[in-house]
């Protein structure tokens, strides 16, 4: 995931594990760069906070997924170019969330049963940008952005044009310096800045948070001067230094040494920094401060809940990336009355026919938002949901808003389900198995032909830019294409694809050039590419290790597919029956004309470093994906498995390894880690 974010587009309503991973990390990683670095985030906090728990579930129930560089083990984002880089002495994490009770009483007990009964501190949470000050001999020296984690922006001037902010520190201090803390804007600052900004014709803000870190990391500290930037400072990075032991005490000495702390900011609010034991009481702070939070002159998103003392924090320790001896307590996200003007229905991929309510546009968690899926006539019926409804939408989970419930019934007809597809008039069909309605025409139906071949150029695929469905559209009713193995031939029609509407020479020869160039994959990323229902890229990746090649593919039985671990009788039969079409059996024939993808060597019995040897992984892996530990493994002559027995060999224990390794211990079975594994390879 190195390549710059690009917008993911809109969430699969449909999907195996393996996509849903893979769109996740996708949105996460842009919506990231849209917060980070470009200060325009299109989702609300507490969305981007279920995206990230969505894919925390996904990986914690498919470990293998998570890949070294997933969002889950990330802080922060990229970093801009043009300002300089401070490293962090002391990484700066992110902090859990609870984003609810029960998910607070979670973290309660499993602190009170690594900690027993600790004093807690509890502060407000501020929706500002994340800063670090480094003071030597009691002079500003560095202030910096949080950045990723590691590693942060240097914003020195910017941050001294902060009122707020020391530049010489008051009293006894010690000879280095590290307070960390948010910058931000008051509500009212932000509302005359918007005003002064529309009376002179300028483009105005969105929200402080926003504006706040536009304006502390610009290039010319003049610019971040003309912006009301507030600063408070709620931690010491480096309290031994001070002679510091716990969090009270630290709010106290940063108090003495001239900065604004949480106490001075709620001075005269009804709110407090307070000292509390036990989850009821920390519960009922945070009720209190959910209903006073708008009388606070500036934006909080939650409640931040600490161990008080720091020689318990240093015993309860880190996580990836967050500390176990911190909480976000965070608000509810936001909901939104409006009405349901039009139910109409979409066709996938897959011919699935999924409805989506048409609204009147309302703003939800900082973006307007037109359209919600309504999944399928089940989730109508559950709803009761009619045209003209007054509705009640929530964005806390998806990147496409949901609808909650209807909250008042206006309309007067039921919504009824097209008996044919609205893109190829098909005949739609419901197997018994499913809940989803689809269209069976997946050769003429133009939206499944379209998905197919977007999905086939996507990025986890075969790769090839330049592939939007607009642009496949454009080909298909050009008849330039028909299907992927088209794709192969329009080098001879280059020169109707430069009259196109909008293309040119420069586009055409681009998209040849990357369609050249996808022309060997791994054999796994093909067998992904074909879009065979619940083949996602690891079940793909292991299905190419047991074929080996395009016809070792087309020869394979259900039977044999079976045998796979982490294939399973339905993938087998699904596969099966993919290959048994006719026309996939000859699509997949003219495609290997011009693909040649890298055939598996697969070893004979006994052969290989690792012959005779089980391995299986478990927990998040830094060093490697699941797919390449695992091939590795496999290319070795050895087995990797994904259930622990007494004949396993060894297990691989990554972060955050859970029942695989206690049943390895039970069991006597030799655990390793990812650097062992690394040094045997």
């Amino acid at each position: 995931m190195t390549d710059k974010p690009t917008n993911p587009g809109p969430r699969p309503a449909e999907a195996d594990p393996e996509t849903q991973y893979a769109w996740l990390a996708k949105a996460l990683l842009w919506h990231n760069h849209l917060y980070y670095e470009a200060a325009e985030p299109e989702i609300s906090d507490a969305d981007y906070d279920r995206l990230m728990r969505d894919l925390e579930a996904l990986e914690a129930e498919h470990p293998e997924l998570q890949t070294p560089d997933s969002p889950t083990l990330r802080v922060g984002a990229g970093l801009r170019s043009d300002l300089a880089k401070v490293d962090h002495r002391v990484p700066m994490l992110s902090i859990e969330n609870a984003m609810n009770e029960e998910e607070a009483r979670v973290w309660f007990k499993r602190l009170a049963d690594d900690a027993g009964d600790v004093e807690l501190i509890c502060e407000p949470k501020y929706d500002g940008l994340s800063c670090e000050l480094v003071y030597e001999h009691g002079k500003l020296k560095v202030a910096s952005t949080r950045g990723d984690g590691k590693t942060g922006e240097e914003v020195t001037p910017n941050v001294k044009t902060i009122k707020s902010v020391p530049t010489k520190l008051k009293g006894e201090f010690p000879d280095r310096l590290e307070v960390r803390g948010e910058v931000y804007i008051e509500k009212q600052a932000f509302a005359e800045l918007n005003e002064r900004l529309e009376q002179e014709g300028a483009k105005t803000y969105v929200n402080p948070r926003n504006t706040a870190s536009g304006s502390l990391r610009q290039l010319d500290p003049r610019k971040s001067a003309a912006r009301p930037l507030s600063a408070v400072w709620y931690q010491v990075a480096n309290p031994e230094d001070a002679g510091l032991t716990s969090q009270s005490e630290a709010i106290e000495a940063m108090r003495g040494w001239g900065f604004v702390t949480s106490k001075d900011l709620l001075n005269d609010s009804p709110l407090q920094v307070k000292t509390l034991h036990g989850g009821d009481s920390v519960i009922e702070l945070f009720n209190t401060y959910a209903e006073k939070r708008h009388s606070l002159p500036f934006e909080i998103d939650g409640m931040v809940v600490k161990v008080n003392d720091f020689a318990m924090q240093a015993e309860l320790g880190v996580r990836s990336k967050s500390p176990r001896y911190l909480l976000a307590m965070k608000f509810p996200p936001e909901e939104r009355e409006t009405t349901c003007e039009k139910i109409e229905v979409q066709v996938g991929r897959t011919g699935a026919v999924t409805p989506v309510c048409v609204m009147t546009p309302v703003p939800v968690g900082g973006v307007t938002v037109t359209h919600a899926s309504l999944h399928n006539a089940d989730e109508i019926e559950r709803l009761g949901i009619r045209e003209g409804d007054r509705i009640l939408v929530h964005r806390a989970g998806d990147v496409i808003p949901k609808v909650l419930r209807v909250v008042k019934s206006v309309g007067k007809q039921d919504f009824k389900f097209p008996t044919h597809c609205p893109r190829c008039e098909s005949e739609l069909i419901k197997l018994e198995d499913e809940v989803v309605i689809r269209c069976p025409n997946h050769l003429g139906c133009p939206a499944q032909v379209t998905g197919a071949i977007a999905h086939f150029a996507s990025r986890t695929a075969m790769n090839i830019e330049g592939l939007a469905e607009k642009n496949i559209e454009q080909l298909l009713d050009a008849k330039l294409i028909t299907d992927t193995a088209s794709l192969y031939d329009l080098n001879d029609k280059r020169d109707q694809m430069v009259a196109l509407e909008r293309w040119g020479e420069r586009k055409a020869d681009k998209l040849i050039e990357e369609i050249d160039k996808s022309r060997t994959p791994t054999l796994a990323k093909f067998i992904y590419a074909l879009g065979i229902r619940n083949v996602g890229e690891t079940v793909a990746g292991l299905i190419a290790n047991e074929v080996g090649s395009i016809e070792g593919l087309l020869a394979a039985t259900a039977e044999q597919l079976n045998e796979v671990d982490g294939v399973g009788p339905i993938i087998a039969e699904s596969v099966t029956k993919f290959l048994h079409d006719e026309h996939n059996h000859e699509l997949i024939e003219r495609l290997s004309k011009h693909v040649t993808p890298q055939e598996v060597k697969k070893l004979a019995a006994g052969e290989g470093k690792f012959a005779g040897m089980t391995f299986v992984f478990t927990g998040a892996l830094t060093r490697f994906t699941r797919d390449e530990a695992e091939g590795l493994v496999r290319e070795r002559g050895g087995k990797a498995s994904s259930s622990v027995s007494k004949k396993t060999s060894y297990v691989i224990a990554g972060e955050k390894a859970g029942s695989k390794l206690k049943k390895a211990n039970d069991l006597g079975v030799k655990v390793i880690t990812e650097d062992d594994y690394a040094e045997m390879l």
